[in-house]
């Protein structure tokens, strides 16, 4: 992917068109309560002082990436956001490469901090594949097939670590681009009979821990002191919140330590066991006025390369969502998958926060 040189600006020039004041804040305001609240879920799950700390120091990282994203101008920034793609290349190779002590490679610790790169590249691929498709006027069928390369390139870089929910979210990001794009649904249609004559093939590339997830969520019962402990647990914990919960930090299952994971994936079912239904009910509607707002930026958008970015990256992060609760209620497999701004995770809440800094630039110049 070629264009013109590299070159970096941020606008903060404060003339009519373009200054802080074009912001969408009802935004910015639901994205900051709805992470301070993952903070305070964090330390009920966890207990633990240092993880919330922890978390605060990513929040406060994140806040200032969104705000300087946000400030700038994303005609200037197109020429990084197309070649971003290889910086996620680049690290997804990395830590295929580094030697690590456990069955996956999915960190990379510098020491002072670790981070993703899957989580970086499902952020960096939709933008270069919008960036790529809306560089000429007309988009021609090979530049689709570029991007689709490009997108299973990085799916089965992903899938290596590996990484079997991450990778289907790489693969989402860089596909819904394409879809955006105005590809003919008849070749949407071909591909996806395609991709489902693979699936054989994928599952016998499934390691034995990825199969009996599988088989857990068709039979959660069959084992339930063993692979079927976390979904069994997570149902306990949201079944006993009821109407109104238990109250915060007053939830059995996560304060007795019942529920793996109770700080990261399972953490939507500590937020129902301790604010019960209708606690639950707000987090959604907080998330859907989220998403609509959005996608709202996606529609007024009247450059092709704002319309492009915003969307996928509004539906890729109502995807997270969704598939997050999906897992913990036990209607989709167990894959390992954080909830956006609220599960402990730095480089998902730095991700998440760069996201809707990008999109509040794209609020502000188009």
């Amino acid at each position: 992917m070629r264009n013109k040189p590299l070159s970096f600006s941020v606008d903060i020039k404060l003339n009519k068109k373009n200054n802080i004041g074009d912001f969408d804040y009802s935004i910015v305001f639901t994205v900051i309560f709805l992470s301070l609240f993952g903070l305070a879920m964090v330390y009920s799950a966890s207990g633990s002082s240092s993880l919330l700390i922890r978390q605060a120091l990513y929040l406060f990282l994140g806040c200032s990436f969104m705000f300087l994203a946000a400030m700038s101008n994303f005609r200037k920034m197109e020429p990084i956001y197309l070649n971003g793609v290889w910086i996620g290349f680049f690290f997804l190779i990395l830590v295929l490469i580094l030697p690590n002590s456990g069955t996956t490679n999915r960190w990379i610790n510098l020491g002072f901090i670790t981070f993703q790169p899957s989580e970086l590249m499902r952020f960096l691929l939709p933008i270069s594949a919008a960036a790529y498709l809306s560089r000429n006027p007309q988009i021609r069928f090979t530049d689709w097939i570029v991007v689709l390369m490009t997108t299973l390139l990085a799916f089965v870089l992903v899938f290596l670590q590996p990484d079997f929910g991450t990778s289907a979210i790489v693969l989402l990001s860089g596909i819904i681009p394409i879809i955006l794009s105005g590809i003919p649904w008849r070749i949407i249609l071909f591909s996806f009979l395609a991709g489902i004559g693979t699936l054989p093939f994928l599952w016998m590339t499934l390691l034995d821990y990825q199969k009996e997830r599988i088989f857990t969520f068709l039979s959660p019962e069959a084992d339930v002191l063993g692979t079927g402990w976390n979904i069994a647990q997570s149902k306990i914990a949201i079944g006993s919140g009821q109407l109104f919960g238990k109250g915060y930090m007053e939830g059995s299952q996560s304060q007795l330590d019942f529920i793996p994971e109770s700080h990261t994936d399972f953490i939507f079912a500590v937020i129902v066991e301790e604010f019960g239904f209708f606690g639950a009910l707000a987090l959604f509607l907080l998330y859907a006025y989220l998403i609509f707002r959005l996608l709202y930026v996606a529609k007024m958008s009247k450059s092709k390369f704002a319309k492009l970015v915003s969307g996928t990256l509004s539906i890729i992060l109502a995807a997270y969502i969704a598939l997050n609760i999906s897992m913990v209620v036990g209607i989709f497999p167990v894959v390992g998958m954080p909830l956006p701004f609220i599960s402990q995770g730095g480089t998902a809440l730095v991700v998440n926060m760069i996201t809707i800094g990008i999109i509040l630039s794209l609020r502000r110049t188009t």
